[in-house]
């Protein structure tokens, strides 16, 4: 590719300055070359770590000429004004996960993004190009599990106090994660979004029904910190989700039932299982590379999670350099975004709700 596509960056807080900074380095197609953060300190650290001019003005970004397309990785309920912002300043946007905190804010954005003829994507997307997911995707495709049946998703951490407050890197200090309006919600939409883009991409069903119950038990926040919910797929599949941040000894290593998220897959002739950073499969199916009536390893290189929003990001280049909609545009994200907020609305009304 002749040239790359130059990035600008809203918001330099825990993301930008633990991840996509350290992502852009390994980018062939993408590079950041300017980024701001309104508060002054971040702006300044974050320019001495990564050697891009920054500031706390947003138009240094906007009316950069250079800029091509903006990385907006702010509080949650910023997502969208900010990506307007952009979008009506000729720039191409990805905004983190959630793409937004309302439906209508997520339709905003896409039409904003489409009147002003630029593309627009959701981070959480970027699940799709780690290989243990992608081999999932192809081995549903070639009959492994037969047909869907359901699906199962559990996970627990124990997020420390300061996280709310701090994150995990405790670099920046803000209050909005404990903020129902800021953040959109708790453990679900902050963490569990990327299993819900998972789950659709690689069954390739939709969630028709959700239900849910939740609360906030050992936490000072607005939002959850422990939610279960069932729900329905467009084959007549079911599944089922249990997540907590607030866990006791969820962090102790060793201890059973550590880790982050488990995602199980289970089908008529067959199951996969997520299992840290390897595949499980079982099938009674004839799949190469599978023996039938066994359970298989399938093993991939540590370093699955930076490599994916490296191809992220070079994927999203080729699509503007080709004139063409991203592997993942912010439709998708919108359609995650739907399921989460009904299994909030589900949580609220202790009833059903029906998606679509």
């Amino acid at each position: 590719m002749s040239r790359k596509l130059r990035f600008g960056l809203i918001g330099l807080g825990e993301i930008a300055y633990s991840s996509t900074g350290h992502v852009f380095r390994q980018t062939a197609n993408a590079e950041m070359i300017v980024g701001m953060d309104p508060v002054a300190d971040i702006a300044a650290s974050y320019e001495a770590a990564f050697g891009i001019p920054c500031s706390t003005n947003l138009e240094d970004v906007l009316n950069h000429p250079d800029v091509d397309a903006v990385v907006i990785s702010t509080p949650h309920n910023l997502h969208v004004p900010l990506g307007i912002q952009a979008a009506r300043a000729g720039k191409h946007v990805i905004v983190e996960k959630p793409m937004a905190t309302t439906l209508e804010d997520a339709d905003a954005l896409i039409a904003a993004c489409k009147n002003a003829g630029v593309l627009c994507s959701s981070k959480e997307g970027s699940v799709r190009y780690q290989p243990a997911t992608a081999k999932a995707k192809e081995l549903i495709a070639q009959g492994a599990i037969g047909e869907l049946m359901a699906t199962e998703v559990t996970g627990a951490s124990n997020k420390p106090p300061n996280y709310w407050t701090g994150g995990y890197t405790g670099r920046v200090q803000t209050s909005w994660r404990k903020s129902k309006f800021e953040s959109g919600g708790g453990v679900l939409i902050m963490n569990y979004i990327y299993d819900f883009y998972r789950l659709r991409y690689i069954t390739g069903q939709e969630i028709t029904r959700v239900f849910a119950e939740f609360g906030t038990y050992r936490t000072p926040v607005e939002v959850e910190d422990f939610i279960t919910l069932t729900m329905r797929y467009t084959n007549g599949a079911i599944g089922t989700w249990m997540a907590s941040s607030c866990a006791p000894g969820a962090s102790k290593a060793g201890a059973r039932g550590t880790k982050a998220s488990d995602n199980r897959i289970f089908g008529t002739a067959g199951q996969i299982v997520f299992d840290n950073n390897d595949l499980l499969v079982y099938t009674d199916n004839e799949v190469e590379g599978l023996t039938p009536g066994e359970w298989t390893q399938i093993s991939f290189p540590q370093q699955w999670g930076d490599q994916a929003y490296v191809v992220y990001f070079d994927k999203f280049a080729e699509a503007v350099f080709a004139g063409r909609e991203p592997d993942i545009p912010c439709e998708e994200g919108r359609k995650t975004l739907e399921v989460l907020l009904a299994a909030y609305r589900s949580g609220e009304t202790h009833e059903p709700v029906t998606l679509g």
